[in-house]
């Protein structure tokens, strides 16, 4: 960006803000943080890229994702010094601009991209007993050993990983989480919470870390919230959203879409009544029939499951608000991220290489996090990603089930919780499932063919802007042309064969 563009893109950053709702003041006081974020490299020369990408970022997104600029301004209107401190630093330095140098360290370490996050889960203890969780399908009095917990997040501070997606149960009733959150600073932590044991003394804590992003599970509105996970949930989740937009967290919401309640979800009304209430990012995790007694009935419909896509495209272009859909959004990060990407620690050590794969081979008492993402099951997967052309049908589990059923059979992968073999072996499931995967891939083909994607030749993506997956994702939609077009007839009935080898 050149001297004479800065006055004009500067206008075009103080009207984003007044368009993200907020006053003239707190535009102000935006602008000045970022600034001073800036400021941090002067003098450093052409020794330190980070200016220049910083720069060249915040032109593009200006020009083809300007609400994304909108939100890193309500961000830095909205949080607390020491949380700013930790976004600019931990997230944009650390993660969004340190991606780069990162990515090519671990490719040269590891022979693959290294992972992105981690998602540990501490304790599967619970307050709540929500309709359809697959946490109770786990030992509900497991807490992972303090001891472990932190050489895990040791060990994936050495891969490169600089955010942590702690899920649980519920993360908060792990003895002394806060004091794990303090020895990692340099980390970021997303919590996924119920949010009924953020008290006003914990939402303190927090503030005063600065590194911690509650997402509080939310179903829709009180009704919705309620009908699943309990009377009175919700008055306690929204007088805790009041505690923390007061301490200036960042904080947002996740949702679970279910047959019963995606429409309700896919609603403008939905977002802007918790963006109302602070919230800055949201989750949508569809319902999955994982667990011990999946009810496939809950999914949402394929024609719910699309219309959720769309409404997040608009959002996207609408409201300054960082929104992800896991199923949805498989364009944005190169298809299907387990055992490639990201992997889930279960409380008694057993990693999975995604939330919603339950099942191991290795476990972390016996290996280490590096170890296990070379073994035969992580690497099986990572050879059939992604798993077609199309990356709006991105799963192993839903989208293309046989792949599953495939890796979990040829790498002789254990269960890592009661009934969780029902998702590969029982004939019913395995049949819905398989319809399933048809019925929604004849929607997403149409929508991948379509303006929105250009079969993968013309995405937004956040923080890069409009471009070509081809270009951003060079292995992987190389990966992908070797896959059958879903288009074709009998097309995706199975994967390319794989390439594995012994641990």
């Amino acid at each position: 960006m050149t001297r004479t563009e800065i006055p004009g893109a500067m206008q075009k950053v103080f009207r984003l803000g007044r368009l993200a709702g907020l006053e003239q003041e707190q535009v102000h006081r935006a602008i000045y943080r970022a600034s001073k974020e800036l400021s941090c490299y002067a003098g450093c020369g052409d020794s330190n890229p980070v200016p220049a990408r910083l720069a060249a970022g915040l032109e593009k997104n200006l020009l083809d994702n300007p609400m994304l600029v909108a939100w890193g301004l309500k961000v830095a209107a909205s949080v607390s010094d020491r949380v700013w401190q930790r976004f600019a630093g931990s997230f944009l330095r650390g993660l969004v601009l340190g991606r780069k140098p990162t990515l090519a360290a671990g490719q040269q370490q590891l022979g693959h991209p290294p992972p992105i996050t981690l998602v540990l889960n501490p304790t599967m203890r619970c307050s709540l007993r929500c309709t359809g969780c697959y946490a109770y399908s786990f030992d509900r009095k497991a807490d992972m050993d303090r001891a472990l917990l932190e050489r895990v997040l040791g060990e994936a501070r050495e891969l490169g990983i600089r955010f942590i997606v702690v899920t649980g149960g519920e993360p908060y009733l792990y003895p002394d989480l806060e004091d794990v959150f303090a020895a990692f600073p340099d980390l970021i932590f997303m919590t996924y919470t119920n949010g009924q044991h953020l008290d006003a003394a914990r939402v303190a804590r927090l503030a005063e870390l600065g590194n911690v992003w509650p997402a509080v599970s939310v179903e829709g509105y009180e009704e919705e919230t309620d009908a699943r996970r309990g009377r009175g949930v919700y008055a306690k989740l929204i007088a805790a959203m009041a505690r923390m937009r007061e301490q200036g967290l960042m904080f947002g919401i996740s949702a679970t879409p279910t047959r019963h309640n995606a429409e309700v979800l896919a609603d403008d009304r939905f977002l802007d009544h918790y963006i109302e209430r602070g919230a800055l990012f949201g989750w949508m995790f569809s319902y999955m029939p994982v667990g011990r007694r999946p009810d496939p009935g809950l999914m949402p419909l394929p024609e719910q499951r699309d219309r959720l896509r769309r409404k997040s495209l608009e959002w996207r272009r609408s409201k300054a608000f960082f929104l992800a859909d896991f199923w949805n959004d498989g364009p944005l990060c190169g298809g299907c991220l387990s055992a490639s990407r990201y992997a889930y620690v279960t409380p008694d050590g057993w990693v999975q290489p995604c939330t919603f794969v339950h099942f191991s081979t290795h476990n972390l008492k016996q290996h280490s996090l590096r170890e296990i993402f070379e073994t035969q099951f992580f690497r099986s997967i990572r050879s059939r990603q992604p798993y077609s052309r199309n990356l709006l049908r991105p799963c192993k589990i839903i989208d293309h089930p046989e792949v599953l059923r495939e890796v979990v059979a040829e790498c002789g992968a254990r269960p890592t919780c009661p009934g969780a073999e029902a998702i590969v072996n029982d004939p019913g499931l395995r049949a819905f499932l398989d319809r399933y995967s048809r019925e929604y891939g004849a929607l997403a083909d149409r929508a991948w063919a379509g303006p929105d994607y250009d079969s993968g030749r013309d995405v937004c993506v956040p923080f890069f802007g409009r471009e070509d997956l081809y270009r951003i994702f060079p292995d992987r939609m190389s990966a992908a042309g070797a896959q059958p077009d879903p288009a074709a007839p009998g097309a995706g009935s199975s994967p390319r064969a794989a390439t594995t080898g012994s641990p």
